[in-house]
């Protein structure tokens, strides 16, 4: 009787959940429907996706989360960098590609069939093994494009180029990708707005590696894989510091940084990244960097899922709906930022509105 009970609990929830996203759908002005008996175990579906390492722990988890609510569907979630989750997308491997940063425009160019849809929101920034300086540490641009181009590279050297105390000493040990990383790229155009920052002392730097998902690093500096690698090179090295996303910070000296588009020192957390999202978004590729609004994290961006038009199952459809709507509460639990009510979730679900399976 009891497991009776529960089978009627979860076809009522299951019901509830379809109902939930036939409302959306409506609501977007969709013209597709969900199959009849979607999620009721008649049949199994199955969604595959790839791509950043930035948005997969987003990915496990509404993984998870999704198949609860829809036990017939199952999402399939990997890595390999946002540059992969791009290819595979466009050429039809996967149902979904998961990128950190917005695709450059000959990726756009070249694939029109693409439709790139704004899913969370993130910040990424500095970190620094504890030892380097204990819980507390700031920095401006300049300082990071000095670091991370080995203009400078001693601590000592750190110091008295930019006229500030640091607890260590030795050499500075730089934690970077390796892979084709959209957390790099986003990062690096960052690091081009060095010229925005004015340091009383003269140290002003300008960033010269450019902002490609892969970079060619200057020599000395430490190439891992994905943020997991990056995190776990500067938590194991006393002298280490490194980049990563909001997600990856945990047991690391969180830098907080300086935006001189609202003159604030500003520390990595979601509210302070939620911020820099501006009242209208037409351009999901909106710079969100050095906002000049009150509070505003300086490295803030949204996180993508990528689909191909020409490739398109209404499970997929269903899947995107869901993230939209009943996904966003998950997102916190992860360490991102949810985009409910803002100007990005407007864009997306106007996105997904238009689409159709193929």
């Amino acid at each position: 009787m009891q497991e009776d009970g529960e089978s009627e609990m979860t076809e009522s929830k299951t019901s509830m959940i379809v109902g939930l996203i036939i409302g959306l759908l409506i609501g977007a002005g969709a013209m597709w429907a969900l199959s009849p008996g979607a999620g009721t175990g008649a049949q199994t579906y199955t969604i595959s996706t790839a791509g950043s390492t930035t948005v997969y722990p987003l990915s496990q988890e509404w993984a998870t989360q999704f198949h609860a609510d829809l036990p017939s569907f199952t999402v399939n979630p990997s890595t390999g960098g946002s540059g992969l989750g791009q290819s595979q997308v466009s050429d039809g491997l996967i149902d979904v590609g998961a990128s950190s940063s917005y695709p450059d425009s000959d990726y756009r160019t070249a694939n029109p069939q693409v439709e790139i849809i704004p899913v969370s929101a993130d910040a990424l920034g500095i970190v620094t093994n504890p030892s380097v300086n204990g819980s507390t540490f700031k920095m401006d641009c300049d300082m990071a494009v000095a670091v991370f181009q080995r203009n400078v590279t001693t601590w000592e050297e750190f110091e008295t180029t930019f006229d500030v105390a640091v607890e260590q000493t030795g050499d500075i040990n730089v934690y970077v990708r390796s892979d084709a990383s959209g957390t790099t790229a986003t990062f690096a155009k960052w690091l081009e707005k060095a010229d925005e920052n004015t340091n009383p002392n003269g140290a002003e730097y300008e960033w010269g590696l450019g902002h490609s998902e892969t970079i060619s690093w200057i020599a000395g500096t430490n190439s891992v894989e994905g943020n997991p690698g990056v995190a776990s090179g500067v938590e194991g090295d006393t002298n280490g510091i490194g980049y990563v996303g909001l997600a990856f910070m945990e047991g690391l000296t969180e830098v907080v940084l300086y935006n001189p588009g609202n003159e604030e020192w500003v520390e990595p957390t979601v509210a302070n990244a939620l911020q820099a999202l501006p009242d209208t978004l037409s351009d999901p590729g909106a710079n969100l960097m050095n906002s000049d609004r009150t509070g505003a994290y300086p490295i803030a961006r949204l996180l993508f899922y990528l689909v191909n038009k020409n490739n398109l199952n209404w499970q997929t459809l269903t899947y995107l709906y869901w993230v939209l709507s009943i996904g966003q509460q998950y997102i916190d639990d992860v360490g991102y930022v949810p985009i409910g009510g803002t100007s990005a979730m407007d864009y997306a679900m106007q996105a997904v509105g238009a689409l159709a399976p193929s």
